[in-house]
């Protein structure tokens, strides 16, 4: 909350919105899990742990046939927080399902019989990538192509959004397989108080009986009652008063709305026919005495109407209708009992069918149907990030059990494919970026035969001793080294002037220097590595060549340790350099430096130019052929096998799949064609090799469709394990559900579809929306969020928020087109009376808002409204014009930014300040900045202003 001070302000009247022209909407993305730790902005950090992982790699699994997902299991929960659920990899929204009441339990026929439980369990979700409109030349118009109304959308709000023509759309689909059963979630319910119970929640697209619970998210409270023989004010306006007044949305507290009597004289200056009583609420003494209000849901009379009363936390209920977010009407409560709004007042009987919002409450579910495939009537809308299921059970025959099996090995699919034409719309994609700005062009593309800068050696400077290394003119101020002039101080030789310590006068000695950073504004020691010009040159790009094409994109670049990052001279235009480690020809790593712009063979290019991106149609190599392959590479043949299988094994070795995997995961291969699930496993954990791996694009049939006869056709290879095999068959049909969710409209007809990796589309596609985000950018976007925890305005409906909980728009009519100047009156728990304007997401006092020198920034950094993209933007205005914390929160000096230049002042839910209104310690404040920068740089984020929105501001 900022810092509150009695001032009385007066509302302004809304200006009705503009009316906006559909806008293309990037997809944001998100991993499907969180690093424990490790570069979040790099896929690198997430295919170094599927390094890890028991099997399951792509494009080829442990058995050496063809696998289009990637799996997370005991072996990946070392490096990735997978304990509160696997997040969705886009925007999107899901199409079917299935979960397990409990897991299927294989038998095999063995002596004695075997058993393994495994998952069938999945969510389907459908994704469109669209994408960005040609830029617009003079004489052309952006609505010149013709709409696709397949790929519109409309928001919440009615707004329709872009639609763009049908071939710059791609359809595409993730999969989460293998997902925690029906009893697994029951019996984390039961044990309500462990940590699993506070991470795995019921799915809200389940379908069955629902109802639901008030719960932690239920935050509203009944208000205390008004003074005693205080009057009714008929003639002030909310803004404009010390008392609690309310407009005709929703209301708490001894608020009356009514028609205006033609006998009342002049009336506060409401624009519809009703007048307001406002009461003024009681006094510090008077509270205490009063009934300390319940916590829970309010109920409303209708939606977003007046508030009739509460349900306190533990109630539960049903709503009429099916809906599963927004207003409902309540059709029974099951638990508990309504009680008033104000504390210690007769319930409102209308309560019991009154409507209340189900994004404060907790769905409580009974899924039905249980062991099937459902496929929505109605697609469920989800957000990147969106928790889609938990780890369920996968047992293989070496995990059976000769007892009654339990869980014992968790595990999840995850899977990205398409049933579209992906060539043609990559090259079309292709085609596009080449016409979009180059600020959008965020990954350095660092090709094959593009060779590294070395430092040279430092000269050892044994005349600098004793000398001020002084910042010299043209010093970056960033980076690993410094441009410095060597300084002498001394006394000036003019004389003492009275009551003034003498001047000290400071001569330069020689030419400016570079240094090594941590020597800058130092006296110089006996000897000092110097080096008379910025150390790296393009000119001294030497040595071995690049031997893999490398891919970096310019957030993870940015999160480079200090001595991996260097600024040139801010007088030859400060390029920008990172010091990065490489593969040369036979796969041996080179390390070197390479710079931003004019570096031979590495260009910038946007993300929709796919860079390293490479497909391959495998259609044609039968299931069989794949295994026989495997068996000979291998060398698990059977006697008279070797012959046959040779030739069988040379035929898919030719073939485009196995010789691009070879380049990839053998350090360029010999040409044999001899590339096992295992070089796999080992090229994740090199770098240049795990992204040529993740960038291919394959075709082939899915495992979760198709017909049975291309396993059966295994069974003759089986050996003695022919029965294990038969065992094997019938899991293999249970876990297919491709047919089942054919009814999908637009979903593949038939299951050879393109897979993609799914680590891989992430990486080249996060932060695609335009501007590269930056580290520096990246830690003001999480200051702002970690600002907005402690200011109880946390989610989207905290840019409408009013000092106490209300919202402007819902509860006042106003909107977003200047600072509502509310007047918001309200006695703590330590029974001090506060009064604020406070509004919005950083609670921006109207004084504030209006305070001449604001109204200039304002005016210079063009913030016309106070619409959530305006809110994050003036908070970075406080911060660097009224705090000077700008430049701290830059460099990641957070205490500093809080505490010595006392953003706590202006926000005084932050630690140190002398407000006593409560807040958040330093160490939740510290939390809370590093969960949100890995966020960033993952590129998930709830802040309104995009990427590159700051720019102005903070550059």
């Amino acid at each position: 909350m900022v810092s509150h001070r009695n001032h009385s302000t007066h509302p302004a009247k809304p200006a009705a919105p503009a009316t906006q022209p559909p806008q293309w909407q990037p997809l944001n993305w998100s991993f499907p899990f969180a690093p424990k730790n490790g570069n979040p902005a790099d896929p690198r950090t997430w295919l170094k742990a599927l390094a890890s992982g028991d099997g399951g790699f792509y494009p080829l699994g442990a058995n050496g046939m063809f696998h289009g997902g990637v799996h997370f299991d005991v072996g990946t929960g070392g490096a990735l927080t997978q304990g509160k659920g696997v997040q969705a990899i886009a925007d999107g929204e899901v199409v079917a399902y299935r979960l397990d009441a409990t897991y299927p339990e294989l038998t095999y026929p063995t002596t004695p019989p075997r058993h393994a439980l495994y998952s069938t369990g999945f969510v389907l979700m459908r994704h469109k990538l669209v994408l960005p409109p040609e830029p617009e030349t003079s004489g052309t118009s952006s609505t010149k192509a013709s709409p696709a109304s397949s790929a519109s959308a409309t928001t919440a709000s009615g707004t329709q959004t872009y639609q763009p023509p049908a071939d710059e759309v791609l359809e595409f689909y993730s999969l989460y397989m293998h997902q925690l059963d029906w009893a697994g979630y029951q019996a984390v319910q039961a044990d309500a108080g462990s940590s699993s119970a506070l991470s795995i929640h019921p799915l809200p697209f389940w379908q069955g009986d629902r109802h639901f619970l008030v719960g932690g998210k239920a935050g509203d409270r009944q208000v205390q009652p008004p003074q005693r023989n205080t009057p009714f004010r008929f003639d002030l306006a909310s803004a404009g008063s010390n008392v609690h007044a309310l407009g005709d949305g929703a209301q708490l507290g001894g608020v009356a709305a009514g028609p205006s009597p033609d006998s009342l004289g002049a009336l506060a200056p409401y624009a519809d026919s009703k007048v307001r009583y406002a009461l003024p609420l009681a006094d510090a003494a008077s509270a205490a005495d009063a009934p300390q209000g319940v916590q829970g849901v309010r109920i409303l009379d209708r939606a977003d109407g007046t508030v009739i009363g509460l349900l306190p936390r533990g109630g539960e209920l049903n709503v009429v209708g099916s809906a599963v977010a927004g207003w409902a009407q309540i059709a029974k409560i099951l638990k508990g009992s309504p009680v008033a709004a104000v504390a210690g007042a007769t319930p409102d009987p209308r309560a019991v069918t009154g409507w209340v919002n189900l994004d404060a409450l907790d769905v409580v579910v009974d899924p039905k149907p249980l062991d099937t495939v459902v496929v929505l009537d109605k697609p469920y809308p989800v957000k990147a990030g969106d928790v889609m299921g938990y780890l369920g059970e996968y047992q293989n025959s070496s995990h059976s059990q000769v007892m009654p099996p339990t869980p014992k090995r968790s595990l999840l699919h995850v899977e990205v494919f398409s049933g579209a034409q992906i060539e043609s719309f990559i090259s079309k994609s292709q085609d596009r970026a080449k016409k979009l700005p180059e600020s959008g062009r965020t990954l350095l593309v660092i090709q094959q035969g593009a060779k590294l800068v070395k430092c040279p050696d430092p000269q050892s400077n044994a005349q600098l001793a004793g000398l001020k290394l002084e910042l010299a003119k043209g010093d970056p101020g960033k980076g690993c080294w410094a441009k410095v002039q060597p300084t002498r101080s001394g006394p000036q030789s003019v004389g003492r002037v009275r009551g003034r310590a003498p001047q000290v006068s400071k001569t330069p000695v020689g030419s400016p220097l570079w240094v090594e950073r941590q020597y800058a504004g130092k006296v110089a020691g006996a000897v000092v590595h110097t080096w008379s010009d910025f150390p790296l040159q393009i000119a001294s790009a030497q040595g071995p060549a690049v031997g893999y094409q490398q891919v970096l994109s310019r957030a993870q670049l940015e999160q480079s340790t200090d001595n991996g990052k260097a600024v040139d001279d801010q007088d030859k235009g400060g390029a920008q350099w990172w010091s990065i480690a490489a593969g040369n020809a036979d796969g041996s790593t080179i390390l070197g430096w390479v710079c931003e712009k004019d570096h031979p063979d590495t260009q910038w290019q946007s993300p929709w130019a796919w860079p390293g991106f490479d497909t391959v149609d495998t259609t044609s190599i039968p299931l069989l052929d794949l295994y026989r392959r495997n068996l000979f590479e291998a060398k698990q043949l059977l006697d008279g096998e070797e012959e046959e299988f040779s030739v069988v094994a040379a035929t898919v070795n030719a073939g485009p799949l196995i010789g691009k995997l070879e380049k990839a995961a053998k350090r360029q291969g010999d040409g044999n064609g001899n590339v096992t699930p295992a070089d796999l496993k080992n090229a994740l954990t090199v770098p240049w090799l795990a992204e040529a791996v993740s960038h291919l694009i394959v075709r082939y049939e899915s495992e979760w469709g198709g017909d049975m006869r291309k396993w059966e056709g295994l069974s003759k290879l089986m050996g003695d394990g022919k029965y294990v095999w038969q065992a094997e068959l019938e899991r293999i049909k249970r876990l297919q559900w491709w047919d089942a969710v054919k009814a999908v409209k637009g979903f593949p007809a038939g299951p050879e579809v393109w897979h993609i990796h799914p680590i891989g589309l992430i990486g080249n596609f996060t932060g695609a929306a335009g501007a590269a985000l930056t580290l520096e950018e990246a830690r003001v976007r999480a200051f702002l969020r970690m600002i907005r925890v402690g200011e109880g305005t946390e989610s989207p409906i905290g840019y409408e928020r009013l000092f106490g909980g209300q919202s402007f728009i819902k509860d006042y009519s106003r909107d977003f087109s200047d600072h509502p100047r509310i007047l918001i009156t309200r006695t703590n728990s330590k029974g001090k009376t506060l009064r604020s304007t406070a509004a919005g997401a950083y609670q921006v006092m109207g004084y504030n808002w209006d305070d001449p020198a604001f109204v200039a920034y304002r005016r210079q950094y063009k913030i016309s409204d106070f619409t959530p993209i305006s809110q994050d933007r003036y908070c970075v205005i406080l911060l660097k014009y009224k705090r000077r914390a700008l430049e701290d929160i830059k460099k990641g000096e957070i205490q500093r930014a809080v505490i010595d230049d006392r953003s706590n002042l202006e926000w005084a839910s932050l630690p140190g300040n002398d407000y006593g209104q409560g807040g958040v310690g330093m160490s939740t404040v510290n939390a809370k900045f590093s969960e949100y920068l890995n966020d960033e740089l993952s590129g998930k984020s709830d802040l309104a202003v995009p990427i590159g929105g700051l720019d102005d501001l903070i550059k």
